[in-house]
C-alpha cells in the first residue's frame, strides 16, 4: 500500500493546506501554502478533484500559479525539488491523461524558467549549497594568482583583457608584492 500524497510531503498537521473555502459570490479561495512541499501537497489535492468545471479549472490555475521562481529558489527540501522537477518535466511533454494538468496552466517558455530554476536548485542542493553562489565578473583579474596572471597575459587572444591584466600586474608591483590567492 503506497502512501497518501498528502501524507508523503506532510511533516506536521500545521504543515496541511486547509481546504478550498468560498466566497459569497461562490468562486473557490485557494489556501496559500507555505513551502514547495505544501504547494505539491495542494495541486495533488486539487488534481484528485477535478472534473470539467471552470471554477475548479481557474482555481487549479491559479494555485499552480503561486509557484514563482523565487519560491522554488527559496526551498531547501530536496525531496520536494527532485518532485517538482519530475512534474514540471512532464508537464512539458503532456501524454494528455489529466483532465487539467500543469501542462495548461503556463505557457512554453514559462514553464521553461520554472524547469530550469528547479534543475539549478535541485543541482545546488546536490552540491550542499542552501544560497545561490553571489554574481561576480566572469573575470576579475585582481583575483587571479601571480602566476596565472602572467600566464594569461602571455597568451590570451583578446587584446583589451591583456591591455587589463597588464594593468594589474602594474598595479600589484606598485603596492609593493605579488598577489597571494
Amino acid at each position: 500500500m503506497t502512501p497518501s500524497p498528502l501524507l508523503r510531503y506532510a511533516r506536521t498537521d500545521a504543515d496541511v493546506p486547509a481546504p478550498a473555502q468560498r466566497f459569497k459570490d461562490g468562486a473557490m479561495r485557494v489556501a496559500p501554502f507555505s513551502d514547495l512541499a505544501a504547494w505539491l501537497a495542494e495541486i495533488d489535492r486539487q488534481a484528485r478533484l477535478m472534473r470539467p468545471s471552470r471554477r475548479l479549472y481557474e482555481r487549479f490555475n491559479r494555485t499552480a500559479r503561486t509557484l514563482t521562481s523565487g519560491r522554488v529558489r527559496a526551498c531547501e527540501d530536496g525531496a520536494a525539488i527532485a518532485d517538482l522537477v519530475r512534474r514540471l518535466r512532464t508537464a512539458r511533454c503532456p501524454g494528455g491523461h489529466d483532465l487539467h494538468g500543469l501542462d495548461r496552466v503556463w505557457s512554453r517558455a514559462e514553464l521553461g524558467v520554472l524547469i530550469t530554476e528547479a534543475v539549478n536548485r535541485q543541482r545546488q542542493l546536490a552540491m550542499g549549497r542552501l544560497e545561490a553562489r553571489p554574481k561576480r565578473p566572469r573575470l576579475d583579474p585582481r583575483r587571479l594568482p601571480d602566476a596565472r596572471l602572467e600566464h594569461l597575459i602571455q597568451h590570451h587572444r583578446d587584446l583589451r583583457l591583456v591591455e587589463a591584466l597588464r594593468a594589474e600586474r602594474r598595479r600589484r608591483d606598485l603596492a609593493g608584492g605579488g598577489h597571494a590567492a
